[in-house]
């Protein structure tokens, strides 16, 4: 067994991340046998009280586990989960959103239901949060991080921690929650067209464009594939998202729709209908309407995408598209689990709802 002591660092603490990345790099499987105390202790130079308190340590992760007359044992390599963090971006900190309060209390809530302690992690413009949370990870005192929105920059950041994770992202990754699946997409779109619409225009808070006017991943690929299909037409020029700011996401949603819409609205020919991707851009749509004298359904339909627990006032006809918070972080939290607990991360499809809203 190769093992250098470092000075700096207690003998226990060593022992244990000995053990610890030989589990996680299979050098010791699950079934595997560790010498007794006793013999560790001489393998590690140290009394036979320290080799104790590590594996006592290890037993208490769930990496290890003391079987009579079979002495300490290797379990599936999987580490219990009793205390998880919520990582929340500047980004996020900045724009105030209803919906991530709800979020953040529904995950404290359903880490509470399974007797798991959570900490939020707020992070700063230099981001502060994301180093603490490697340090939190690396001396165990969280096993496993929830991500408000995870971007592909900071995909391999969370991919090198020591501790699982799961994300509301975009990103094809097996551990992450989208609003907009495949399906969700297409019943989008259908419901759309079904109502006889031809021609949509498209608000989004986010960026779902490129310069170019190429869609921006994967899943806006999809959406326009979708509403090519579904034989709606979507224009360039009826196309407002956070492009237009050179940002990814805006931070002020009510004066980004106010301008997103005029924009819109001065083209020579206007769209039928307009999708609206974030509830947070009502507001700056309700004055752009009184501003231009728009008038709902006459003028233009709505359909707008929303969370279910956000309650807005809406004073204006339109179709809502909705999700639910709680299902989100039901999902988020249950595929953290499933993680911890050795089995693959529950499929985060979420229920979408399409109900016509009058005042």
């Amino acid at each position: 067994m190769n093992f250098e002591i470092d000075p700096k660092k207690s003998i226990r603490s060593q022992i244990v991340e000995h053990f610890r990345a030989e589990i996680r790099k299979g050098g010791l499987k699950p079934g595997d046998r560790l010498p007794s105390a006793r013999e560790l202790a001489g393998t590690f130079g140290t009394a036979e009280s320290n080799v104790h308190h590590a594996l006592a340590a290890l037993v208490k992760e769930g990496l290890l586990t003391r079987r009579p007359k079979a002495g300490t044992v290797v379990t599936t390599g999987v580490e219990k989960l009793t205390c998880a963090a919520i990582y929340l971006s500047w980004l996020f900190i900045q724009r105030g959103e209803n919906f991530t309060r709800l979020l953040i209390e529904m995950l404290e809530a359903s880490f509470s239901a399974r007797g798991i302690r959570c900490m939020v992690i707020y992070d700063t413009p230099s981001q502060n949060g994301l180093e603490q949370l490697k340090n939190l990870a690396e001396n165990r005192q969280i096993q496993g991080v929830i991500v408000r929105n995870l971007t592909p920059d900071q995909y391999p950041f969370f991919a090198r921690l020591p501790i699982p994770f799961s994300a509301l992202t975009s990103m094809r990754i097996p551990n992450r929650v989208s609003f907009f699946p495949a399906e969700t997409i297409r019943e989008i779109a259908t419901r759309i067209r079904r109502d006889g619409i031809r021609q949509l225009g498209i608000l989004a808070a986010n960026q779902i464009v490129n310069p170019d006017g190429s869609p921006e991943n994967e899943i806006h690929q999809q959406l326009f594939q979708q509403l090519r299909r579904q034989q709606l037409q979507v224009r360039p020029e009826w196309i407002y998202d956070s492009s237009r700011l050179g940002v990814a996401k805006v931070l002020d949603s009510t004066t980004f729709a106010y301008d997103g819409f005029r924009a819109i609205w001065q083209q020579p020919e206007h769209p039928e209908a307009l999708l609206l991707f974030s509830d947070d851009l009502v507001s700056g749509l309700a004055m752009a309407f009184y501003r231009y004298n728009v008038k709902v359904p006459e003028d233009i339909r709505l359909y707008i995408h929303k969370t279910r627990e956000n309650e807005l006032v809406l004073p204006f006809p339109c179709t809502l598209l909705e999700n639910r918070i709680h299902e989100l972080a039901e999902t988020l939290v249950q595929q953290l689990v499933d993680q911890s607990e050795g089995r693959p991360p529950t499929p985060g499809r979420l229920s979408l709802e399409i109900r016509d809203w009058r005042p």
